[in-house]
């Protein structure tokens, strides 16, 4: 059973469909619990951010989705999380709120029509900050699903995982020759080489990069190129082409008959103190070679798939518009910029704030993927907010957040106190559409309002500023 919804919705249950309580009973088992110990408990989900245990949302906290009873109904709540999660016999999807349902001729003959929800957004934002070629979204004709997602994020890990280099391990290899240079087998000794002629059977450890990991990886890449609409990714830019050869050059032991006996033995999560980006790469392999040929049993109660959080990919989408005209982007994962709480600290440790955007140390810029309405702002936002132009002594505060409606610029008034004022920016993200190229190119006209307006800002406080110092 596949259930479609979308993030910060609710959606009833409905008790007339058929297996609605099994899906209920397989859904429960992940209802309410955190993503931080989903993780933990199902090794098999891949969650971006994948540092989400040091994001400042603090989403590890947070749950995907909420299971509550109305009188009688069974309302399914989602959060700002998307992607797909599946556990025994249920799917759960969740589209961006900003999907949109098109209508397709499936079948020209019969005069039928198909209604497919065509997530865009998502696509776009994903494109953008994990620098995806998704081309022209292929698979359009038909419902997007997590084989597809995995495909499509399968260069993005390949490349951070080579990226520190090919990963090699100590592997028993076996020698038949006149170098003895470890441990004799005797029984491949009396086997092969008698009489006896000079040679001896032995067996050796030593590095090598044909590897169980490395093999994973070979069998992922095998397997993407038997699918037609989907191997174009292995070569979408050249250093992905590079890695994938690489691969191929490094496993001379590949065989398809070896795909099961490679899985089980990359069940265990691979965990290394330098090849740490080897561990999503080791995650979306499996995923993806268990897809077709190895479905989870229906007493299996462990969860797969791959989820996104919203807050996260908005922000970190923003920051590819926001960086090119000056603005910093602090992380806190990395402890990167950010601003130490106390200018003196007597006792302890001096905590740091980390703002989402900063020009100058004059405007702070907070990213909103949640709905805002026109003129309102909410208590912690606000909060938060004032927080930093205090900390940054700074003048102007702002909030981004999309939007289905037109483009919007707010001034929400001038603050007591030290002065300063907050502003509101909706970037609009285009509904009505017939192709993704399309939605690209609307997009992109909405996201060049945007900076003119934020950039306009920027123009009219270093004004005030110039005539304040007159």
């Amino acid at each position: 059973m596949m259930i479609v919804t979308t993030d910060n919705s609710s959606l009833i249950l409905d008790a007339n469909v058929s297996n609605v309580n099994k899906v209920i009973d397989d859904l429960s088992l992940l209802a309410s619990k955190s993503i931080g110990e989903l993780v933990t408990a199902h090794p098999n989900l891949l969650i971006f951010a994948a540092h989400f245990e040091d994001n400042e949302d603090d989403i590890a906290s947070k749950p995907i989705f909420e299971l509550k009873v109305n009188e009688s109904q069974t309302i399914l709540e989602t959060g700002n999380v998307m992607g797909f999660i599946g556990v025994r016999d249920t799917q759960l999807k969740i589209q961006s709120r900003f999907a949109r349902a098109s209508v397709v001729d499936s079948d020209a003959q019969a005069n039928q029509e198909e209604v497919i929800e065509e997530d865009y957004f998502l696509h776009y934002m994903l494109q953008k900050v994990l620098c995806i070629n998704l081309f022209d979204l292929k698979h359009s004709r038909n419902q997007t699903n997590l084989f597809d997602f995995l495909v499509y994020l399968f260069p993005y890990f390949l490349k951070r995982a080579l990226s520190q280099g090919l990963y090699k391990e100590y592997q028993k290899q076996s020698y038949n020759d006149s170098s003895l240079k470890g441990a004799i087998d005797i029984k491949a000794h009396i086997c092969k080489n008698l009489p006896f002629r000079g040679n001896v059977a032995y067996s050796v450890r030593e590095h090598s990069f044909d590897n169980p990991i490395s093999q994973l990886i070979r069998h992922a890449i095998e397997l993407i190129k038997q699918k037609p609409n989907m191997r174009d990714v292995l070569h979408s830019d050249s250093e992905t082409l590079d890695f994938v050869n690489l691969i191929v050059q490094h496993t001379p032991s590949y065989h398809v008959r070896d795909r099961h006996t490679i899985i089980n033995t990359n069940r265990k999560p691979f965990v290394h103190p330098y090849f740490t980006e080897y561990s999503g790469l080791q995650k979306i392999c499996l995923q993806i070679l268990r897809y077709e040929g190895l479905k989870y049993a229906h007493n299996d109660d462990k969860a797969h798939g791959i989820l996104f959080d919203g807050a996260w990919l908005w922000e970190e989408y923003l920051n590819t518009l926001l960086r090119p005209i000056g603005y910093d982007h602090p992380t806190n994962n990395t402890r990167q910029g950010g601003i130490k709480v106390y200018a003196q600290k007597l006792s302890g440790n001096n905590v740091r704030r980390y703002p989402d955007f900063v020009k100058d140390n004059r405007i702070i810029l907070d990213a909103k993927y949640k709905r805002m309405k026109d003129n309102k702002i909410d208590r912690d936002d606000l909060n938060q907010v004032l927080s930093y132009l205090f900390l940054y002594k700074a003048n102007i505060g702002g909030y981004i957040a999309p939007t289905e409606e037109d483009n919007l610029v707010l001034n929400m008034g001038l603050l007591n106190g030290f002065g300063g004022s907050i502003h509101k920016f909706k970037l609009s993200i285009p509904q009505h559409v017939a192709s993704y190229p399309e939605f690209k190119q609307l997009i992109a006209m909405n996201e060049t309002k945007l900076i003119e307006s934020i950039k306009e800002l920027s123009f009219k406080q270093s004004i005030d500023e110039s005539f304040s110092t007159v």
